[in-house]
């Protein structure tokens, strides 16, 4: 009876731990109409068209309609959400978590889905998005939880998008559906809609909802730093690059609100300053101007460019194109910087790579000097290098790339403004065991590596780059980070037989891991340091009957006779791990493994005819009798 009752608590043990997955025969992809390379826009618009088509309500006549229809917001449901869609990709569906669908009127998917999504000044913000760029990226944002079902948040609509757009480029604005997205409401504490919260604060606006109203809050919030102008305090500004705002009676110069704005959007690329030309005519006099703007673009300037304009934007384009331009990277000079920074004798770099690109995006990359000291920038004609590119296997432009002290490189997947651009690079830079691998690197070396998968329209792969990088600080060069992108290396990818992203795989010599932990830099470092010092002992023909066939009386062993390609058993395999270390002050208890890809004759032998099997060779028992 003893044993029984602590094979038992072993049983609640695992079983706390561990809950099989049944599996479905609906293609979720085929449902909705897209690709499985389909982003989150794709999706919501691929279901809005079928939900207005297929709605029972449009449908009364077709007996299967609720049914058909159900079946598709099921659809919607899983691929929307991250995790559940990573979840469906690797085990198909999940019958266990099954629940009841429901689903909104045919008014609803017609008039109420999807308030922002045309906005191009507005990002729609899903969990894995939120988590990269307003959780961790630096970045003033102001953000609209709101609810489609809201009439509130409709009356709302219009405003907000006046707002973003009289704010573009001061601060981010976003919008949340919680309808969609209710983990992340719910996580942010939303209790009403609409609901608009100022990031970092987590602050929550609680003014008058008029456009003039959220600009005044916004304002008043950041830290807008013009300096006021005095004849005798003027050359102390004379160095360095500067802009200078001139005022007068007349009211015809850019407004304070305008002023302020261009002062927020030129943060750290120079001075913003004020003189009021009604106390100091001399001075603006003898500058030539009595209102308007004048610039100073670079420390060396002694006379200033005088700018057009009223409005901020306009403003602040002006400044950027009188900024020096990066140089341009040829292929020798790249095969130059590249041998330095192997040689640990150069500052990390940040390449644009170009063809062709608007006026827009140079002026976007002239910001990111002020925004990345330390690091070097610069720019590659992909049109006039050509071989570079292709060496390194770009082939959409522009795209950027940081190089890294070692060698090793990485390229960037995300939005291409400056404030993404300068987060990902600090990050890149400082992770220096992550590189990007190409067909060239395969087959890979004896040594360990972690090789993730991944496609860039995947949210999972995008919200996992991040925490691999904060890993590989962690793990340093005992266990280096390579990355493959596999829309753009779509063979590699099928021979390495990768069917879901991200694929996150330990190589180490002939044995092969799969990770499928949570998608945290913590949980990524646990995964290497229980397979590099295993806590679970993996058994071959030799070792299973030179230690489970001789096991002792006083012994217990726990066997799992696995197949690496097997979805429950890739499940297990963590689980397993955790029930191992939780037991392993009980010297008397033992887990193992057994391969049975590739010791399939040991397995035959032991009667293995599913996977994941678990075998208890029990207490009290010798060598390889069992009980399950």
């Amino acid at each position: 009876m003893k044993f029984q009752i602590s094979f038992t608590n072993l049983l609640l043990c695992w079983g706390l731990i561990w809950m099989p997955i049944t599996f479905g025969s609906e293609d979720y992809y085929e449902l909705l109409g897209v690709n499985k390379d389909a982003n989150n826009r794709d999706i919501r618009k691929a279901f809005k068209k079928l939900a207005v088509s297929m709605h029972p309500d449009k449908n009364k006549d077709d007996k299967d309609a609720h049914d058909k229809f159900v079946k598709i917001a099921r659809a919607y449901e899983t691929l929307k959400d991250p995790d559940l869609r990573k979840h469906y990709d690797l085990y198909g569906e999940d019958n266990q978590n099954k629940r009841q669908q429901s689903y909104q009127s045919w008014n609803y998917y017609r008039d109420n889905f999807g308030i922002y999504d045309d906005d191009p000044e507005i990002v729609t913000l899903n969990r894995a998005e939120f988590e990269q760029t307003v959780e961790t990226g630096g970045d003033v944002w102001f953000i609209n939880f709101y609810s489609a079902m809201c009439s509130h948040c409709h009356q709302l609509a219009p405003t907000w998008r006046k707002f973003a757009q009289r704010m573009q480029g001061v601060i981010r604005v976003g919008a949340v559906n919680c309808e969609d997205d209710w983990v992340l409401c719910r996580n942010e504490n939303i209790g009403s809609y609409p609901s608009l919260l100022y990031y970092p604060d987590k602050e929550k606006f609680r003014g008058d909802r008029s456009e003039d109203d959220l600009v005044k809050y916004i304002l008043n919030k950041l830290d807008i730093d013009i300096k006021q102008v005095t004849p005798s305090s003027w050359p102390s500004y004379e160095n360095i690059p500067r802009l200078l705002f001139f005022s007068d009676f007349s009211g015809d110069g850019p407004s304070e609100e305008t002023r302020s704005k261009v002062s927020i959007m030129l943060e750290g690329l120079m001075t913003v300053a004020h003189v009021e030309c009604e106390k100091y005519d001399s001075f603006c006099e003898a500058m030539g101007a009595s209102s308007g703007t004048a610039v100073w673009p670079t420390k060396e300037d002694s006379h200033p460019v005088f700018l057009g304009g009223l409005e901020a934007q306009e403003i602040v384009n002006q400044v950027l194109y009188h900024l020096p331009e990066p140089p341009i990277i040829t292929l020798k000079d790249f095969e130059d910087l590249h041998e330095k920074l192997q040689d640990g004798a150069s500052e990390p770099w940040l390449l644009y790579f170009h063809m062709g690109e608007p006026e827009s995006a140079r002026l976007d990359l002239r910001k990111l000097p002020a925004k990345l000291p330390g690091i070097r920038i610069g720019r590659v004609n992909c049109g006039q290098s050509h071989q570079l590119c292709s060496n390194l296997h770009i082939h959409r432009y522009p795209v950027y790339g940081v190089f890294k002290l070692g060698g090793t490189y990485e390229l960037y997947h995300g939005r291409s403004l400056a404030s993404d651009v300068a987060h990902f690079a600090r990050q890149s830079s400082r992770a220096q065991h992550v590189t990007t691998l190409t067909p060239d690197e395969f087959p890979l070396s004896s040594s360990p590596m972690l090789v993730d998968f991944f496609a860039p329209w995947c949210p999972p792969c995008m919200r996992l780059l991040p925490e691999l990088r904060l890993a590989s600080q962690t793990l340093g060069s005992s266990v280096p980070v390579g990355t493959v992108d596999c829309t753009v290396h779509a063979g590699l990818c099928r021979q390495m037989g990768v069917n879901s992203y991200p694929t996150t795989r330990l190589y180490n010599g002939s044995n092969v891991n799969l990770f499928t932990g949570e998608h945290r830099a913590s949980s990524i470092v646990e995964f290497l340091e229980d397979l590099m010092s295993p806590v679970v002992q993996e058994l071959d023909p030799d070792s299973f009957y030179e230690i489970v066939g001789k096991k002792k009386e006083e012994e217990m062993m726990l066997v799992d006779y696995f197949a690496p390609w097997c979805g429950p058993c890739q499940q297990l395999a963590p689980q397993w791990r955790k029930l191992a270390k939780m037991l392993s002050d009980l010297s008397m208890v033992k887990l193992a493994s057994v391969n049975c890809e590739k010791y399939s004759d040991l397995c035959l032998q032991q009667g293995v005819r599913s996977y994941p099997s678990i075998r208890v060779y029990p207490l009290g028992s010798k060598g390889l009798s069992q009980v399950a």
